[in-house]
């Protein structure tokens, strides 16, 4: 992958990874096991844990499958490996001069039955202070959502969970 080309987004839509498209043939379980699929997944979310919280969404869908991965999750984590190797100058930035506020501000999102094989909703959120990501999450909702309505709630509710312990955080310190 050193002389790939980088790409400009962590994940692309047609990427439609489902356990339904995991390998069922003896060869092809043993062509994947020869991958350094569950390595490569591991070494790029201790990226996403540490400075890169632009991965969490993808890492969050690429990981569902260590357990029987195909060619076309191995081609997804590629096409991550291709972002990260774009611009190397992102990262996080605290600098209270570039920011007229270093409020702590948070974002919240969901994604009615993102997941293909459970029919839940994926959720994210981050939170930001003086321009730089201090906490983020993407991760399946624990409750199936009648509706994106439901969904949007149960996003905001974790959210808020969050949201009482950065308070608390920051209280504290």
């Amino acid at each position: 992958m050193g002389n790939c080309m980088a790409v400009s987004i962590p994940f692309v839509a047609y990427f439609i990874l489902s356990a339904k498209f995991c390998p069922q043939s003896e060869e092809d379980i043993n062509r994947m096991s020869n991958v350094p699929y569950s390595s490569t997944v591991g070494s790029l979310m201790y990226a996403m844990v540490c400075t890169r919280p632009d991965l969490s969404n993808a890492m969050s869908v690429v990981s569902r499958y260590l357990h029987n991965p195909g060619k076309d999750y191995w081609e997804a984590v590629k096409w991550i490996i291709r972002y990260v190797k774009g611009p190397v100058n992102k990262g996080l930035a605290f600098d209270r001069n570039k920011v007229g506020s270093c409020d702590v501000i948070g974002f919240v999102d969901s994604d009615y039955a993102g997941d293909l094989d459970r029919k839940r909703p994926i959720f994210e959120y981050i939170f930001t202070m003086c321009a730089g990501a201090i906490s983020w999450k993407a991760s399946l909702q624990s409750i199936a959502a009648l509706s994106t309505t439901a969904a949007e709630y149960i996003a905001a509710t974790e959210k808020v969970k969050e949201t009482t312990w950065l308070r608390g955080l920051f209280t504290e310190l």
